[in-house]
């Protein structure tokens, strides 16, 4: 892996990136925590919340791919997306036992989030347009440095929170997010070849107000509106809304298109279905992994008691120790001018997925017997978890960036970021609510029927995963002979 042959953007880029995945992940390591120690929240209401805001988050990106598309270009969408989030942080760390406090800050890191998310992805396909050798180690390497930065935020963050408050541990994933705001703004002179900010566009006039103004007031009206969309558990409703407007775009696309765009756009659908099913299953370890971990597994090691927030590490550091090799395998057969399917990179992200949920299912297994087991197993299995977003995301945005249909890659990758974000958050919510037995699992008979729960839920998952794993596998077969358009 040489980073000598990338563009010199990409340091700014993996910075923020990196800075960008401490504060998600050290935020979300203590979310469901927070809610369940802190506000006292059942687990049914929790898991409720959880999703609504890990969903939000991935909904609002195709608005924000929208105006980058149309307005912002890439480079400004990522500072503002940075800029609300550091804000949204900010507010979090307030001490506070108002619920309105955490609704108005999440508000405004999903509000980030939309400027921010798949933009950083389209600015990366951008400084690739005279590097296509580099793309798909370059998509790596920025991955492996973003997850640099969500493998020390809940170590970080967890210990902040368990040593000096919950606020703290927020305020800590808002400081990561604003040095990395500061990091990508000095390296500007890297990014003068990109999309510039459409400024006639901005100027113009709609009802006497300027598009630049309408895009200030619909950011205040959105973050507002979300408050009582988390308040009152309404992200169904507004997923519902978004995913017909998702529909009617790709339908206007794919209406336009040529047959060439419309095989793109045929792929990339696919591409949305799987990364659905991936993520829906591997975000259970934000939520009812992490409560299974705090009340099932025994974090005790040589007298020292780990913090069940630091487990939230596991998955990153697989990715960086994973995508390292990932990286270097990808440069070696291009260099021997070896090509691997993309249907064959995510189905091997299954297979890992699969592997590691295996693993988990066992780990539950055992807990049955005593109410509690050794992290050995779980610890393997979210390793192995890890290792397979290397297969799901970078390859899929890494093809959808250079198929740009139609020139809508901020669209197209705001929509793909729909399904495998939010809706797979969404997803993940419910099947984590099937975790819940009602009761806080306080003595040995409770801890027993937890674990019993957890593990029904577990090898369920499991079971499905083996079965789009075949499917997967059929599929790849069934267009073998077809061209790949990555």
């Amino acid at each position: 892996m040489q980073l000598s042959s990338q563009p010199k953007g990409l340091f700014h880029l993996i910075a923020i990136q990196m800075w960008e995945f401490f504060s998600y992940y050290g935020m979300r390591s203590l979310l469901i925590l927070f809610l369940t120690q802190k506000l006292l929240m059942s687990d049914d209401h929790a898991y409720a919340l959880y999703g609504a805001y890990t969903s939000l988050v991935y909904v609002t990106p195709i608005l924000g791919g929208y105006l980058a598309d149309r307005y912002l270009g890439n480079y400004w969408s990522v500072i503002i997306g940075g800029s609300l989030m550091v804000a949204g942080h900010a507010v979090l760390s307030i001490p506070s036992h108002d619920n309105t406090v955490l609704y108005a800050a999440l508000a405004l890191i999903i509000c980030g989030y939309g400027f921010f998310k798949t933009n950083s992805s389209c600015l990366l396909g951008e400084l690739y347009k005279d590097h296509e050798e580099a793309r798909e180690s370059g998509f790596s390497i920025s991955y492996i440095g973003g997850n640099v930065g969500s493998a020390l935020a809940p170590i970080f963050c967890g210990y902040a929170a368990s040593r000096w408050g919950w606020n703290v541990g927020f305020a800590l994933a808002g400081i990561g997010m604003l040095i990395g705001l500061i990091i990508f703004s000095t390296g500007r002179k890297h990014f003068a070849h990109v999309q510039k900010a459409n400024l006639p566009a901005l100027r113009k006039k709609t009802a006497g107000f300027s598009h630049w103004q309408l895009i200030i007031l619909g950011v205040i009206v959105c973050a507002t509106g979300l408050v009582f969309v988390l308040q009152d558990l309404l992200a169904g409703y507004i997923l519902a809304v978004v995913l017909v407007f998702s529909a009617l775009q790709m339908f206007r696309l794919y209406r336009k298109s040529s047959t060439e765009d419309r095989k793109k756009l045929n792929a990339i659908i696919y591409f949305m279905l799987f990364g659905m099913v991936f993520w829906a299953f591997d975000q259970q370890g934000g939520s009812s992994i992490s409560l299974f971990i705090e009340r099932n597994i025994d974090t005790d090691i040589f007298g020292y008691h780990i913090p069940t927030a630091f487990f939230q590490s596991v998955n990153p550091v697989a990715v960086i120790v994973g995508g390292i090799a990932v990286a270097w395998l990808w440069k070696v057969l291009a260099a021997r001018q070896i090509s691997v399917r993309t249907l064959t990179k995510l189905n091997l992200g299954l297979f890992l997925l699969t592997a590691g949920f295996s693993l988990i299912a066992l780990s539950s297994k055992l807990a049955m017997a005593s109410g509690h087991t050794t992290f050995l197993w779980l610890f393997i299995g979210l390793f192995l978890i890890g290792i397979a977003e290397l297969f799901i995301d970078p390859v899929a945005l890494s093809a959808i960036t250079r198929m740009n249909p139609q020139g809508a890659t901020g669209t197209v990758a705001g929509i793909y970021m729909l399904m495998g974000g939010s809706v797979a958050n969404y997803l993940a919510a419910n099947i984590a609510e099937l975790t819940s037995t009602g009761t806080q699992a306080t003595n040995a008979a409770d801890l027993i029927a937890s674990a019993a729960q957890y593990h029904h839920v577990f090898q369920s998952i499991f079971i499905v995963t083996v079965v789009v794993f075949i499917l997967g596998l059929l599929v790849n077969f069934k267009t073998r002979n077809e061209p790949e358009y990555d």
